[in-house]
């Protein structure tokens, strides 16, 4: 969305049925879901103004062979549809929609939010900005399948709801960007790594978290930017991944610590260096140096002897 359409006051879901009367049947709101909502509705014959969303809504029709018709530049444009058949309302613009007889549909709610993460967990460049344009009436084999399976999790629910829900809306939001998505991407994003504060915010997280097990979405959030994004900044300003860079200061804190407590167990050194366990930092000794921790003591001591005598 663009910075005028954020600017705008945007009708909740919870809210639609203050400009588009009608009689619910089915309602998410209240449910604790996070960024999803359904709601279904009862309508007579309607010709209305729809004001700007701040979700995306998808239409599922229940009603067989029905006339939708959106207007658009001052003329109406129509769709026969059906079950098989989705409407989409993007977000952030107000609309006009009428048809011409009684309906039972079932509205998807998804937040720009979730559709724009998702976009920048599968593009390999951050998302400038992410355009899914009204489809007055479209045949879709995915969304109606996937609206069914939230509709039943509504109605009976089940073990793990909260998960299945979050597992459905991610597959939703997958498709709308697949198939009806219009994105443009930041130029020049991968051209420059990290500026100063970020790099030395990581470098000093990292050093002091050795031994514990670091993941990438700490990293992201400690410097405020997307898992993928931080994974090609890395690769420029380091010049390899965030899982290599890691294991490579994990190498050179088991040297270290190898010679310098010299009556340190190796198991504690692989714990403390954060190696799953000794037989962890024997292999990737061996795969690095071709030579074991002990090995690599051995030697370390008899140079560090050499440079003292």
């Amino acid at each position: 969305m663009s910075k005028d359409k954020t600017e705008k006051k945007l009708v909740k879901p919870e809210e639609v049925i203050l400009w588009v009367p009608g009689d619910l049947t089915i309602d998410s709101i209240g449910l604790g879901w996070d960024n999803i909502a359904m709601r279904g509705y009862s309508y007579n014959y309607l010709d209305v103004d729809i004001p700007a969303m701040r979700d995306y809504m998808i239409v599922n029709y229940k009603s067989n062979n029905l006339e939708m018709k959106r207007r658009e530049n001052n003329s109406w444009k129509s769709k026969c549809v059906n079950p098989k058949t989705v409407s989409l309302l993007t977000c952030g613009e107000d609309t006009r929609w009428a048809w011409d007889k009684d309906l039972e549909v079932v509205h998807v709610y998804i937040a720009h939010e979730t559709v724009s993460n998702m976009a920048n967990q599968v593009f390999d460049y951050d998302i400038a900005n992410i355009r899914i344009p009204d489809e007055i009436g479209v045949e879709d084999e995915t969304l109606p399948i996937l609206s069914s399976l939230l509709e039943q999790e509504l109605r009976s629910g089940g073990l793990g709801g909260n998960l299945f829900v979050e597992s459905l809306k991610n597959q939703i939001a997958l498709h709308l960007l697949r198939r009806y998505a219009k994105l443009e991407f930041k130029e020049g994003i991968c051209k420059t790594g990290f500026n100063l504060v970020q790099r030395n915010l990581l470098v000093d997280f990292i050093q002091q978290h050795l031994s514990e097990k670091i993941c990438l979405d700490d990293l992201a959030v400690l410097i405020g930017i997307s898992v993928p994004h931080l994974m090609r900044k890395f690769k420029v300003d380091f010049g390899t991944s965030p899982a290599a860079y890691i294991m490579e200061q994990r190498i050179q804190l088991a040297k270290k610590l190898l010679i310098s407590r010299k009556d340190m167990p190796i198991k504690v050194i692989a714990s403390e260096s954060g190696f799953f366990d000794q037989s962890h930092m024997n292999r990737v000794f061996h795969k690095f140096f071709k030579k074991t921790p002990a090995e690599i003591r051995q030697e370390l001591s008899k140079i560090t002897q050499i440079q003292i005598g």
